[in-house]
Protein backbone atom coordinates (compact mmCIF):
# COMPACT_ATOMS: atom_id res chain seq x y z
CA UNK A 1 0.00 0.00 0.00
CA UNK A 2 1.34 3.54 -0.94
CA UNK A 3 2.20 6.26 1.84
CA UNK A 4 -0.19 8.60 0.11
CA UNK A 5 -3.44 5.32 0.75
CA UNK A 6 -2.03 5.23 4.10
CA UNK A 7 -2.36 9.28 5.01
CA UNK A 8 -6.26 9.37 3.38
CA UNK A 9 -7.14 6.25 5.12
CA UNK A 10 -5.85 7.34 8.70
CA UNK A 11 -8.30 10.90 7.69
CA UNK A 12 -10.97 9.23 7.67
CA UNK A 13 -13.51 9.91 10.29
CA UNK A 14 -16.90 8.62 11.49
CA UNK A 15 -19.84 11.59 11.58
CA UNK A 16 -22.95 11.32 12.31
CA UNK A 17 -25.49 10.35 9.79
CA UNK A 18 -28.06 12.74 8.38
CA UNK A 19 -31.11 13.64 10.22
CA UNK A 20 -34.39 12.65 8.63
CA UNK A 21 -36.89 15.96 9.02
CA UNK A 22 -40.08 14.29 7.77
CA UNK A 23 -42.51 14.41 10.56
CA UNK A 24 -45.98 13.22 9.66
CA UNK A 25 -46.14 12.32 5.88
CA UNK A 26 -49.30 9.96 5.45
CA UNK A 27 -48.70 7.02 3.22
CA UNK A 28 -51.02 6.89 0.05
CA UNK A 29 -53.94 4.28 0.22
CA UNK A 30 -53.38 1.28 -1.30
CA UNK A 31 -55.27 0.77 -4.65
CA UNK A 32 -58.51 -1.61 -5.08
CA UNK A 33 -57.13 -4.59 -7.08
CA UNK A 34 -56.21 -7.90 -6.68
CA UNK A 35 -52.59 -9.32 -6.32
CA UNK A 36 -51.43 -10.53 -9.80
CA UNK A 37 -49.26 -13.01 -9.04
CA UNK A 38 -48.50 -14.86 -5.55
CA UNK A 39 -45.60 -14.28 -3.61
CA UNK A 40 -44.76 -17.49 -2.76
CA UNK A 41 -44.31 -19.16 -6.33
CA UNK A 42 -40.54 -18.76 -5.80
CA UNK A 43 -40.87 -20.20 -2.16
CA UNK A 44 -40.30 -23.84 -0.57
CA UNK A 45 -44.05 -23.87 0.63
CA UNK A 46 -44.13 -25.88 4.24
CA UNK A 47 -46.56 -28.42 4.40
CA UNK A 48 -47.34 -27.86 8.73
CA UNK A 49 -50.61 -26.55 9.58
CA UNK A 50 -51.20 -24.10 12.05
CA UNK A 51 -53.06 -26.64 14.67
CA UNK A 52 -50.09 -29.72 14.25
CA UNK A 53 -46.83 -29.76 16.46
CA UNK A 54 -43.66 -27.66 15.48
CA UNK A 55 -40.17 -29.96 14.83
CA UNK A 56 -37.95 -26.89 14.08
CA UNK A 57 -39.00 -24.27 16.70
CA UNK A 58 -36.88 -22.68 18.80
CA UNK A 59 -37.40 -25.11 22.27
CA UNK A 60 -34.88 -23.24 24.42
CA UNK A 61 -36.18 -19.38 24.51
CA UNK A 62 -36.66 -19.19 28.08
CA UNK A 63 -40.00 -18.69 30.04
CA UNK A 64 -38.67 -14.86 30.88
CA UNK A 65 -38.59 -13.73 27.14
CA UNK A 66 -41.71 -14.85 26.42
CA UNK A 67 -43.14 -13.53 29.39
CA UNK A 68 -42.32 -10.57 28.00
CA UNK A 69 -44.55 -10.06 24.90
CA UNK A 70 -48.41 -9.10 25.83
CA UNK A 71 -49.06 -10.24 22.38
CA UNK A 72 -51.45 -12.94 22.53
CA UNK A 73 -51.56 -14.88 19.46
CA UNK A 74 -54.15 -17.80 18.92
CA UNK A 75 -55.24 -18.45 15.54
CA UNK A 76 -54.48 -16.57 12.78
CA UNK A 77 -56.37 -16.07 9.33
CA UNK A 78 -55.62 -16.96 6.14
CA UNK A 79 -54.40 -13.92 3.43
CA UNK A 80 -56.91 -12.83 0.94
CA UNK A 81 -56.62 -12.98 -1.88
CA UNK A 82 -57.43 -9.66 -2.45
CA UNK A 83 -55.20 -8.28 0.20
CA UNK A 84 -52.59 -5.86 -0.56
CA UNK A 85 -49.10 -6.42 0.57
CA UNK A 86 -47.11 -3.79 1.04
CA UNK A 87 -43.49 -4.58 0.40
CA UNK A 88 -42.11 -4.57 3.92
CA UNK A 89 -43.13 -8.35 4.56
CA UNK A 90 -41.55 -11.61 5.26
CA UNK A 91 -42.50 -15.60 5.11
CA UNK A 92 -41.69 -17.66 8.33
CA UNK A 93 -41.59 -21.34 7.99
CA UNK A 94 -41.82 -23.58 11.08
CA UNK A 95 -42.56 -20.91 13.74
CA UNK A 96 -46.22 -21.01 15.65
CA UNK A 97 -47.58 -17.48 15.22
CA UNK A 98 -46.90 -17.59 19.14
CA UNK A 99 -43.54 -17.73 18.95
CA UNK A 100 -43.23 -15.11 15.88
CA UNK A 101 -45.35 -12.96 17.74
CA UNK A 102 -42.82 -13.41 21.00
CA UNK A 103 -40.10 -12.14 18.39
CA UNK A 104 -41.83 -9.32 17.50
CA UNK A 105 -42.24 -7.55 20.99
CA UNK A 106 -38.73 -8.94 21.84
CA UNK A 107 -37.42 -6.97 19.25
CA UNK A 108 -40.06 -3.99 19.88
CA UNK A 109 -38.33 -3.90 23.47
CA UNK A 110 -34.95 -4.07 22.50
CA UNK A 111 -35.60 -1.19 19.79
CA UNK A 112 -37.55 0.63 22.91
CA UNK A 113 -40.66 0.72 19.76
CA UNK A 114 -44.20 0.96 22.07
CA UNK A 115 -46.73 -1.23 21.32
CA UNK A 116 -50.78 -0.07 21.41
CA UNK A 117 -52.71 -3.62 21.62
CA UNK A 118 -55.79 -1.98 22.47
CA UNK A 119 -55.59 -0.02 19.16
CA UNK A 120 -57.39 -2.40 16.66
CA UNK A 121 -60.31 -5.30 17.40
CA UNK A 122 -58.00 -7.56 15.30
CA UNK A 123 -56.15 -9.60 18.13
CA UNK A 124 -53.61 -10.29 14.95
CA UNK A 125 -52.71 -6.94 14.25
CA UNK A 126 -51.29 -4.24 16.80
CA UNK A 127 -49.78 -0.86 16.65
CA UNK A 128 -46.02 1.00 17.60
CA UNK A 129 -44.51 3.36 17.60
CA UNK A 130 -41.24 4.49 17.50
CA UNK A 131 -39.76 7.67 19.48
CA UNK A 132 -39.51 9.83 16.60
CA UNK A 133 -43.19 9.35 16.13
CA UNK A 134 -42.85 7.15 13.52
CA UNK A 135 -46.33 4.64 13.46
CA UNK A 136 -46.63 1.23 11.86
CA UNK A 137 -49.35 -1.66 11.89
CA UNK A 138 -48.18 -4.71 12.54
CA UNK A 139 -49.84 -8.07 10.91
CA UNK A 140 -50.33 -11.78 10.86
CA UNK A 141 -51.58 -13.99 8.34
CA UNK A 142 -51.51 -17.41 7.33
CA UNK A 143 -50.46 -19.10 4.10
CA UNK A 144 -49.66 -22.77 3.07
CA UNK A 145 -48.28 -23.54 6.36
CA UNK A 146 -46.22 -19.86 6.37
CA UNK A 147 -46.74 -16.96 8.33
CA UNK A 148 -47.41 -13.47 6.71
CA UNK A 149 -45.60 -10.58 8.93
CA UNK A 150 -46.51 -6.92 7.29
CA UNK A 151 -45.45 -4.07 8.70
CA UNK A 152 -47.07 -1.52 6.99
CA UNK A 153 -46.31 2.48 8.09
CA UNK A 154 -49.49 4.68 8.98
CA UNK A 155 -47.19 8.15 10.22
CA UNK A 156 -44.10 8.98 9.75
CA UNK A 157 -40.76 9.27 7.61
CA UNK A 158 -40.55 6.35 5.08
CA UNK A 159 -36.95 6.08 5.55
CA UNK A 160 -37.10 5.76 9.09
CA UNK A 161 -40.01 3.19 9.06
CA UNK A 162 -37.85 1.45 6.50
CA UNK A 163 -34.69 1.07 8.99
CA UNK A 164 -37.19 0.12 11.67
CA UNK A 165 -39.26 -2.50 9.85
CA UNK A 166 -36.14 -4.31 8.25
CA UNK A 167 -35.03 -4.96 12.17
CA UNK A 168 -38.62 -6.42 13.19
CA UNK A 169 -39.12 -8.32 10.27
CA UNK A 170 -35.45 -9.84 10.62
CA UNK A 171 -36.35 -10.94 14.70
CA UNK A 172 -39.55 -12.25 13.30
CA UNK A 173 -37.52 -14.94 11.82
CA UNK A 174 -35.39 -15.51 14.39
CA UNK A 175 -32.65 -14.06 12.41
CA UNK A 176 -29.64 -12.83 14.56
CA UNK A 177 -30.71 -14.32 17.99
CA UNK A 178 -28.05 -15.89 20.29
CA UNK A 179 -25.45 -14.69 17.83
CA UNK A 180 -25.08 -11.75 19.60
CA UNK A 181 -26.15 -9.11 17.33
CA UNK A 182 -27.53 -5.76 18.43
CA UNK A 183 -31.05 -4.52 16.60
CA UNK A 184 -29.97 -0.77 17.50
CA UNK A 185 -26.68 -0.33 15.67
CA UNK A 186 -26.83 2.31 13.08
CA UNK A 187 -24.74 2.74 9.81
CA UNK A 188 -22.04 5.21 10.18
CA UNK A 189 -21.36 7.75 7.14
CA UNK A 190 -17.54 8.53 6.24
CA UNK A 191 -16.37 12.04 4.61
CA UNK A 192 -14.44 11.30 1.29
CA UNK A 193 -10.49 12.43 2.22
CA UNK A 194 -10.63 14.45 -0.64
CA UNK A 195 -13.16 17.15 1.47
CA UNK A 196 -11.02 18.97 3.49
CA UNK A 197 -12.67 19.58 7.03
CA UNK A 198 -13.98 22.47 8.65
CA UNK A 199 -12.03 24.35 11.30
CA UNK A 200 -13.89 24.36 14.56
CA UNK A 201 -14.55 29.05 14.22
CA UNK A 202 -16.20 28.26 10.95
CA UNK A 203 -18.53 25.27 12.63
CA UNK A 204 -18.90 27.00 15.26
CA UNK A 205 -20.49 29.90 13.41
CA UNK A 206 -22.49 27.60 11.65
CA UNK A 207 -23.63 26.43 14.79
CA UNK A 208 -24.94 29.34 15.79
CA UNK A 209 -26.94 30.83 12.79
CA UNK A 210 -28.74 27.47 12.51
CA UNK A 211 -29.94 27.89 16.28
CA UNK A 212 -30.82 31.54 15.75
CA UNK A 213 -32.90 30.16 12.94
CA UNK A 214 -34.15 27.32 14.88
CA UNK A 215 -35.39 29.95 17.53
CA UNK A 216 -36.88 32.35 15.35
CA UNK A 217 -39.18 29.17 14.01
CA UNK A 218 -39.39 27.56 17.50
CA UNK A 219 -41.86 30.92 18.49
CA UNK A 220 -43.87 30.50 15.59
CA UNK A 221 -47.60 29.65 15.76
CA UNK A 222 -47.52 26.35 13.33
CA UNK A 223 -46.60 23.05 15.17
CA UNK A 224 -44.65 22.01 12.15
CA UNK A 225 -42.17 24.53 12.20
CA UNK A 226 -41.85 24.57 15.72
CA UNK A 227 -41.18 20.40 15.25
CA UNK A 228 -38.29 21.19 12.91
CA UNK A 229 -36.94 23.92 14.66
CA UNK A 230 -36.69 21.28 17.86
CA UNK A 231 -35.50 18.57 15.28
CA UNK A 232 -32.46 21.39 14.73
CA UNK A 233 -31.80 21.49 18.31
CA UNK A 234 -32.01 18.21 18.79
CA UNK A 235 -29.43 17.43 15.87
CA UNK A 236 -26.45 20.05 17.44
CA UNK A 237 -26.73 18.80 20.75
CA UNK A 238 -26.19 15.34 19.93
CA UNK A 239 -23.67 15.88 16.67
CA UNK A 240 -20.15 14.05 17.62
CA UNK A 241 -18.57 17.86 17.85
CA UNK A 242 -19.52 20.85 18.86
CA UNK A 243 -22.61 19.72 20.78
CA UNK A 244 -21.64 21.67 24.01
CA UNK A 245 -21.87 24.68 22.18
CA UNK A 246 -24.97 24.30 21.28
CA UNK A 247 -26.07 23.51 24.71
CA UNK A 248 -24.49 26.11 26.03
CA UNK A 249 -26.61 28.22 23.69
CA UNK A 250 -29.49 26.31 24.56
CA UNK A 251 -29.19 27.70 28.47
CA UNK A 252 -27.08 30.55 28.06
CA UNK A 253 -30.04 31.76 25.80
CA UNK A 254 -33.18 32.89 28.21
CA UNK A 255 -35.42 33.38 25.70
CA UNK A 256 -34.58 29.66 24.04
CA UNK A 257 -35.12 28.37 27.41
CA UNK A 258 -37.94 30.60 28.08
CA UNK A 259 -40.13 29.45 25.31
CA UNK A 260 -39.06 25.59 25.63
CA UNK A 261 -40.46 25.57 29.25
CA UNK A 262 -43.64 27.34 28.48
CA UNK A 263 -44.36 25.20 25.12
CA UNK A 264 -43.92 21.86 27.49
CA UNK A 265 -45.94 23.34 30.07
CA UNK A 266 -48.22 24.71 27.65
CA UNK A 267 -48.74 20.87 26.06
CA UNK A 268 -48.79 19.32 28.83
CA UNK A 269 -51.75 21.14 30.64
CA UNK A 270 -53.62 20.86 27.32
CA UNK A 271 -53.02 16.69 27.63
CA UNK A 272 -53.98 16.84 31.32
CA UNK A 273 -57.26 19.28 30.54
CA UNK A 274 -58.41 17.04 27.59
CA UNK A 275 -57.73 13.67 28.50
CA UNK A 276 -56.02 13.39 25.27
CA UNK A 277 -53.33 14.74 23.05
CA UNK A 278 -53.07 15.45 19.18
CA UNK A 279 -50.11 13.40 17.52
CA UNK A 280 -47.98 16.95 17.21
CA UNK A 281 -48.78 17.41 21.02
CA UNK A 282 -46.92 14.36 21.98
CA UNK A 283 -44.14 14.97 19.76
CA UNK A 284 -43.82 18.39 20.52
CA UNK A 285 -43.66 17.85 24.45
CA UNK A 286 -41.26 14.78 23.66
CA UNK A 287 -38.83 16.54 21.57
CA UNK A 288 -38.85 19.48 24.30
CA UNK A 289 -37.74 17.36 26.83
CA UNK A 290 -35.02 15.32 24.58
CA UNK A 291 -33.64 18.23 23.75
CA UNK A 292 -33.34 19.76 27.41
CA UNK A 293 -31.85 16.25 28.30
CA UNK A 294 -29.29 16.45 24.86
CA UNK A 295 -28.33 19.89 26.19
CA UNK A 296 -27.48 18.39 29.68
CA UNK A 297 -25.95 15.60 28.51
CA UNK A 298 -23.36 17.37 26.33
CA UNK A 299 -22.48 20.51 28.41
CA UNK A 300 -19.70 19.64 31.26
CA UNK A 301 -20.57 18.52 34.85
CA UNK A 302 -18.53 21.90 36.06
CA UNK A 303 -20.63 24.10 33.37
CA UNK A 304 -24.19 22.66 34.35
CA UNK A 305 -23.02 23.23 37.99
CA UNK A 306 -22.53 26.97 37.52
CA UNK A 307 -25.74 27.53 35.87
CA UNK A 308 -28.03 25.46 38.13
CA UNK A 309 -26.26 27.78 40.85
CA UNK A 310 -28.09 30.71 39.60
CA UNK A 311 -31.00 31.65 42.13
CA UNK A 312 -34.10 30.72 40.61
CA UNK A 313 -33.03 28.84 37.82
CA UNK A 314 -36.17 27.54 36.07
CA UNK A 315 -34.55 23.95 35.55
CA UNK A 316 -34.36 23.32 39.27
CA UNK A 317 -37.62 25.09 40.17
CA UNK A 318 -40.59 22.49 41.98
CA UNK A 319 -42.69 22.86 39.35
CA UNK A 320 -40.52 22.02 36.38
CA UNK A 321 -39.61 18.57 38.56
CA UNK A 322 -43.08 18.04 39.11
CA UNK A 323 -43.92 18.43 35.27
CA UNK A 324 -41.14 15.62 35.10
CA UNK A 325 -42.78 13.61 37.86
CA UNK A 326 -46.08 13.22 35.78
CA UNK A 327 -44.21 12.08 32.95
CA UNK A 328 -42.62 8.97 35.23
CA UNK A 329 -45.92 8.03 36.52
CA UNK A 330 -47.82 8.31 33.05
CA UNK A 331 -44.83 5.99 32.09
CA UNK A 332 -47.20 2.91 31.18
CA UNK A 333 -49.05 5.08 28.63
CA UNK A 334 -46.14 7.39 27.45
CA UNK A 335 -43.06 5.55 28.24
CA UNK A 336 -40.75 7.82 25.54
CA UNK A 337 -41.50 10.89 27.29
CA UNK A 338 -41.08 9.07 30.64
CA UNK A 339 -37.40 8.07 29.18
CA UNK A 340 -36.60 11.63 28.35
CA UNK A 341 -38.13 12.58 31.69
CA UNK A 342 -35.72 10.56 33.60
CA UNK A 343 -32.94 11.38 31.77
CA UNK A 344 -33.17 15.47 32.42
CA UNK A 345 -33.88 14.44 36.05
CA UNK A 346 -30.87 12.30 36.15
CA UNK A 347 -28.88 14.92 35.32
CA UNK A 348 -30.20 17.70 36.80
CA UNK A 349 -29.49 15.77 40.20
CA UNK A 350 -25.71 17.34 39.91
CA UNK A 351 -27.31 20.02 41.59
CA UNK A 352 -28.01 19.52 45.96
CA UNK A 353 -31.61 21.78 45.65
CA UNK A 354 -32.98 19.36 42.94
CA UNK A 355 -31.77 16.12 45.12
CA UNK A 356 -33.45 17.74 48.30
CA UNK A 357 -36.78 18.57 46.21
CA UNK A 358 -36.47 15.30 44.87
CA UNK A 359 -35.96 13.53 47.99
CA UNK A 360 -39.51 15.30 49.79
CA UNK A 361 -41.48 14.71 46.76
CA UNK A 362 -40.68 10.63 47.29
CA UNK A 363 -39.53 10.32 44.05
CA UNK A 364 -37.59 6.58 44.44
CA UNK A 365 -41.41 5.19 44.61
CA UNK A 366 -41.85 6.94 41.21
CA UNK A 367 -39.40 5.82 39.95
CA UNK A 368 -39.40 2.06 41.21
CA UNK A 369 -43.18 1.81 38.98
CA UNK A 370 -41.35 3.36 35.98
CA UNK A 371 -38.81 0.77 36.21
CA UNK A 372 -41.22 -1.60 35.62
CA UNK A 373 -43.16 -0.41 32.78
CA UNK A 374 -39.75 -0.20 31.21
CA UNK A 375 -38.84 -3.48 31.71
CA UNK A 376 -42.23 -5.12 30.41
CA UNK A 377 -41.54 -2.46 27.15
CA UNK A 378 -39.26 -0.36 26.55
CA UNK A 379 -35.67 -1.05 27.24
CA UNK A 380 -34.54 2.27 27.05
CA UNK A 381 -36.49 3.32 29.75
CA UNK A 382 -35.37 0.42 32.11
CA UNK A 383 -31.82 0.90 31.81
CA UNK A 384 -32.41 5.14 32.54
CA UNK A 385 -34.58 3.96 35.40
CA UNK A 386 -32.22 1.81 37.13
CA UNK A 387 -29.08 4.48 36.60
CA UNK A 388 -32.07 7.25 38.31
CA UNK A 389 -32.27 4.68 40.84
CA UNK A 390 -28.70 3.98 41.64
CA UNK A 391 -28.12 7.25 41.94
CA UNK A 392 -30.89 8.47 44.47
CA UNK A 393 -29.98 5.85 45.98
CA UNK A 394 -27.06 6.76 47.17
CA UNK A 395 -28.17 10.49 47.57
CA UNK A 396 -30.99 9.37 50.22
Amino acid sequence: MSNSDEINKQQRVVEDGPEYRSVSIQPLAAPNMKRLYSPLENINKSKTAYNHSYDIIDEDRTSSSLSISRWKVKHIQDLPIDYNLVRTNVYVKDSSPQIVADRICEALKSLSVTVNLNGSEDKNCLFAETHNGTKMTISLFGQSGMIVVEVRRQVGCSIQFRDIAKKILRSSKGSGEGKGQSLTTTRKFRIPPMLTRRSRNVQHECIQDAFRIACTMLHSKKADTQILALESIGKMTTCSEGNDMAANLVFSSNDCLKRLLFLLDFYTSDRLISGTQSCHNSILRRKILEVLANSCEAISKSDLTGILSRNGHDLKTKSFLTLLLSCLREAHAIPHDAFQAARCMRYLLISKEVEILLVEMCVIDVISCTRSAGLTCHKALEEESNELMGQLQNVC
